[in-house]
């Protein structure tokens, strides 16, 4: 089917391909996910198999592998999607495949139909105010365009019920029906004689404060017993819920409106509800100034027409007679909760004014026939500011008084916004000093890059003559050629499709060489519409900064360089001790062992009382044999070659041989750093395991090694003893650890050493990773 009218298609997509066969060689895009597929899921298979089920969609196969490029909407698996096809042809244009993009519209097309529905109900109510108010003078017609408007628009049956002058009953004076045949043509009637027998009851009406669902298959229903006319619809008709709304105008109850409907349309919706009460506020205010109509119109001519007038206004709007007494208030002054004095104008001006403002329009009145002005009035509670006009009434033709008008607009939001603009005025020259006192390049250009201001300050800076209208110029005068390509390229659509963009470029300098920046830019938009009109740039100059940081990073480097210098020549100093204690102390005390295992045989023949003195001197020179040797693989230096998490694997497994301590190594976010930042990192974690075999007793000891913060973090956690208690102090037990807080700190890193909660110790090490360039 061809997609309606409608906006373009925008939501997720998904994009395919086929060969002539049809055959799925591409399937990917965010898409997917929405119709339950992963992206290649449908790759492989046969796409006429596929759909084989799906009449449509074969069709479009069918279609775009004969040559033809359309786009088409489908229903998928609930969701609406708009689909584009393309053939793929060889170079003698021959198909031997396709495309298709589909598009996931359901979301847009929910749009599209709210915004449908929220237009016809615009052109419904509008069309209902102007049919109301051409009826007004008619109140059967008026009657009769109400209960069809609403009819047609939610309902099977509408009627109207109005009160009767005694107020004793509700009377039936409009019903619409639609046919069943047709939901555009009906048979309406407004009845010429009241409907007594089948009246709502009067009780059940005052007690309606808003709109009601009756369900008209319940007898007995609460407010729907007797109601006999609704009971005969219900039979004839199939009605099954009605909707009973009342009909309020200026806090009065003029009657009821009903609309029925049976299983085809279903229950009422909160739209229909909202749509129904719409149409009967405008109903009872159309009804309402057709009764006041039909009620004074024996009344002068032009009294009528003002008071029409009044009703339909937004002002507060009344008049009195020439003793003071009301003769008629509009509809706002009810909707303000003005509390009127009956029978006494000036007591309710004097009420909600002020005996002096009230005095003040009394003595005017008298002097001049009118006053005019801003007062202060209390109204329920609230303080307004409103605009008065105040003026007799009097005859055309005689001259003779009438009374008088009393016209009040409430003016407060306007005088606060009149304030909010000075205010704003204020405001704006207190920021245009900030502008002009501020050392940065500050300027404003239009949508068209026509540059409108630029303050004193960025003139200076970038060496410009002050007498220059900066009007004249473009944004392409104040930039270098490479500042000029990067604002057409990135700031400018940034700043477009973001609303603000930051970052770095350059400045043309009049005077001299290029001026390095920091820029902010974004878009100034109309406070009303939300509409961008300019564009504004902030720049810093940089200078200084960047200097700074090139200083900053040569420190580093030179840092990086002597902490290399420093491992490796810790490193060639290890290796020769390594080798000085091997070649001597270790090859004596070996020698020294051997011939006291010599003598010991010897002792044991001739002088067995001896032995006792000689096993404890034998097993000192062993245990001086092994530390040497372990002292020989502390001073080993690390093999960096497979990573440090590598080599502390090796190193653990060395420590922790021949103990029942469990241990494990993690190393596989370990971060890209210098050799010199691994070495030291590997001295400390090693350093930290032999600790916790020694002094900590520990069952489980695990090692992780990761990336944090641009540099390299290495954890050491036990379970053992733990530190005792924090701070810890230097002492000759924790040398060690101190020693590894020294090592970390030369390499302009840090070293925590911490109890675990539960019981054990953690040693976190930070090392900075190699300098940015």
């Amino acid at each position: 089917m061809s997609a309606p009218e409608q906006g373009p298609a925008v939501g997720p997509q998904v994009i395919f391909g086929f060969d002539s066969s049809g055959l799925c060689t591409l399937s990917t895009g965010a898409g997917l996910v929405d119709l339950g597929l992963r992206p290649g899921q449908l790759v492989g298979q046969n796409l006429f198999e596929v759909y084989e089920n799906d009449p449509s969609a074969l069709a479009a196969l069918r279609r775009v592998l004969a040559g033809e490029t359309f786009s088409t909407e489908r229903e998928f698996d609930g969701r609406i999607l708009s689909v584009y096809y393309e053939p793929v042809r060889d170079v003698d244009g021959t198909v031997t495949g396709a495309l298709g993009v589909s598009t996931d519209v359901t979301e847009q097309r929910r749009i599209e139909r709210e915004v449908r529905a929220s237009r016809e109900r615009a052109r419904l109510l509008a069309d209902l105010s102007t049919a109301l108010t051409r009826e007004v003078l008619d109140l059967e017609a008026l009657l009769r365009v109400a209960v069809r408007s609403v009819t047609e628009a939610v309902a099977d049956v509408g009627a109207i019920w109005l009160y009767s002058p005694a107020r004793d009953r509700l009377d039936l004076r409009a019903v619409w029906r639609m046919p069943p045949d047709s939901r555009r043509s009906s048979n309406g009637r407004a009845p010429s004689a009241p409907h007594r027998m089948a009246a709502v009851d009067v009780a059940d009406a005052d007690a309606l404060s808003g709109a009601r669902i009756i369900d008209l298959a319940a007898a007995g229903d609460a407010g729907f017993a007797g109601d006999e006319l609704l009971t005969r619809w219900s039979k004839r008709f199939g009605l099954q819920t009605d909707l009973r709304v009342p009909l309020h105008s200026r806090g009065l109850l003029l009657g009821v409106l009903d609309v029925a409907r049976g299983s085809l349309r279903g229950a009422f919706t909160d739209e229909d509800i909202s749509l129904v009460t719409d149409i009967a506020e405008r109903c009872a205010l159309a009804l309402d100034n057709s009764l006041l109509l039909e009620a004074h119109k024996q009344s002068r001519e032009e009294l009528v027409k003002f008071q029409a007038l009044a009703d339909a206004s937004g002002d507060l709007i009344a008049i009195s007679d020439n003793d003071g007494h009301w003769l008629h208030v509009n509809p706002r002054i009810h909707e303000y909760g003005v509390e009127l004095v009956e029978d006494d104008a000036w007591s309710t001006i004097d009420t909600h004014v002020g005996p002096s403002a009230a005095d003040a329009m009394r003595s005017a009145l008298e002097a001049a026939g009118r006053w005019s002005g801003d007062l202060t009035a209390s109204i329920s509670g609230e303080e307004l500011i409103v605009h008065g006009d105040v003026f007799r009434l009097s005859h055309p033709d005689t001259g003779a008084a009438l009374g008088t008008a009393w016209i009040g607009q409430d003016v407060t939001e306007i005088r606060a916004t009149e304030a909010a603009f000075r205010g704003a005025n204020a405001d704006l020259k207190q920021f245009k000093a900030l502008v002009e006192a501020s050392p940065d390049f500050i300027a404003i250009a239009g949508l068209d890059g026509k540059v409108k201001y630029v303050n004193p300050p960025g003139r200076e800076l970038i060496g410009m003559d002050p007498a220059i209208d900066v009007t004249t110029t473009t944004i392409s005068d104040y930039l270098t050629p490479e500042g000029l390509v990067a604002s057409e390229q990135i700031e400018q659509p940034a700043v477009i499709a973001n609303g603000h963009w930051e970052g770095e470029s350059t400045l043309r300098n009049h005077r001299g060489p290029p001026i390095p920046v920091a820029i902010a830019s974004f878009l100034i938009r109309d406070a009303a519409t939300g509409e961008p009109f300019a564009l504004a740039t902030v720049q810093r100059d940089i200078t200084e900064r960047l200097a700074a940081e090139t200083a900053l990073r040569e420190l580093v480097d030179q840092r990086e360089a002597l902490l290399t210098r420093l491992v490796d020549a810790q490193d060639a100093e290890r290796t020769q001790i390594a080798a000085d204690v091997h070649d001597d102390p270790v090859q004596a005390l070996a020698a020294v062992d051997l011939r006291l295992g010599l003598l010991r045989r010897q002792l044991r023949e001739q002088a067995p009382q001896l032995l006792d003195t000689l096993e404890p001197l034998q097993a000192s020179v062993t245990g001086a044999t092994d530390r040497l040797r372990a002292l020989l693989f502390d001073l080993e230096p690390p093999d960096l070659e497979h990573g440090l998490a590598a080599a502390l694997l090796r190193a653990a497994e060395e420590i922790f041989e021949n103990t029942a301590t469990s241990w494990s190594v993690d190393g596989a976010e370990e971060p890209d750093v210098p050799d010199a930042t691994r070495a030291i990192a590997y001295r400390i974690g090693k350093e930290a395991m032999i600790n916790a075999r020694k002094h900590a007793s520990a069952r489980n000891v695990s090692v992780s090694v990761a990336g944090r913060e641009g540099g390299l973090v290495v954890s050491i956690a036990d379970d053992g003893v733990g530190l005792g208690p924090e701070p810890i102090e230097p002492t000759p037990g924790h040398r060690g650890l101190f020693s590894m807080r020294d090592r970390a700190a030369v390499a302009g890193g840090w070293c925590s050493l911490r109890n675990r909660r539960g019981g054990g110790t953690r040693v976190t090490v930070w090392l900075p990773g190699p300098s940015p360039r």
